[in-house]
């Protein structure tokens, strides 16, 4: 898959302080950029206008404005401006509206970075794919749809991973394996994703049996094999 330029977050969120902790999570993540912060409706439609970010991290309570307003006036002006709610409103009347008006994800306050974290992956995972798709063809095919809207191999939705794999961590591990060419092993995956060995591995053979990966034995020095995993380029070339 094509390298793509880093993806430019704007965090629309009235608390500096919470602001800028956005931003540190965001800043620990490779490829993703934030290119500015804005604290009430003026400045956001402003930066908005002027940026012209790929992603949003939106609140949902201002002095003088509301998130889901807001997210419609996205919608509807921005359409090819991504966003993520970020918010303390748990009530179901909000999320439901939320996801109605387009919004990739949906996270509660207080930020947890592991959530975080996967949840930016995942929308890298989609950025990247759609940005190759419209480098290199005006149509997609049904599969290539599918993996746009999370789809795994063989048409299978989240909802129907096997009991154990968490969709998540799932597209962690694949970004991981994308992120290299000479392959990596388990316990390699797991320290970059933040899993165990065991954990990394049992992900890892699920790909291989999705033919996602392709597996093949390496000697060490000291003679012993280890299984090692890189991208099955037959089925992921563009």
């Amino acid at each position: 898959m094509q390298k793509t330029k880093a993806i430019e977050v704007l965090i629309v969120e009235d608390d500096i302080r919470i602001a800028e902790i956005h931003r540190h999570f965001v800043e620990k993540l490779e490829n993703f950029q934030v290119i500015g912060i804005a604290t009430d409706e003026e400045q956001a439609k402003e930066q908005v206008r002027i940026l012209q970010p790929d992603l949003i991290l939106l609140d949902n309570f201002f002095p003088d404005m509301n998130g889901l307003e807001f997210l419609r006036y996205i919608q509807q002006h921005y359409g090819h401006i991504d966003t993520i709610m970020i918010t303390a409103a748990k009530e179901i009347n909000t999320v439901s509206q939320a996801i109605r008006a387009g919004v990739f994800d949906f996270i509660v306050k207080p930020l947890i970075f592991e959530r975080f974290q996967a949840t930016l992956l995942e929308y890298q995972s989609f950025y990247e794919r759609l940005y190759s798709l419209k480098l290199t063809q005006p149509q997609v095919s049904q599969e290539e749809i599918d993996l746009l809207l999370g789809k795994t191999g063989g048409n299978k939705s989240s909802f129907f991973l096997p009991k154990g794999i968490d969709k998540l961590t799932l597209d962690k591990v694949l970004l991981v394996i994308k992120e290299t060419e000479e392959g990596m092993t388990a316990e390699r995956v797991g320290k970059k994703v933040g899993v165990s060995r065991t954990t990394a591995r049992r992900y890892l053979e699920y790909l291989v049996s999705e033919k996602e990966v392709a597996a093949d034995l390496s000697y060490g020095m000291i003679g012993r094999p280890e299984r090692v995993y890189i991208l099955n380029q037959k089925n992921n070339s563009v």
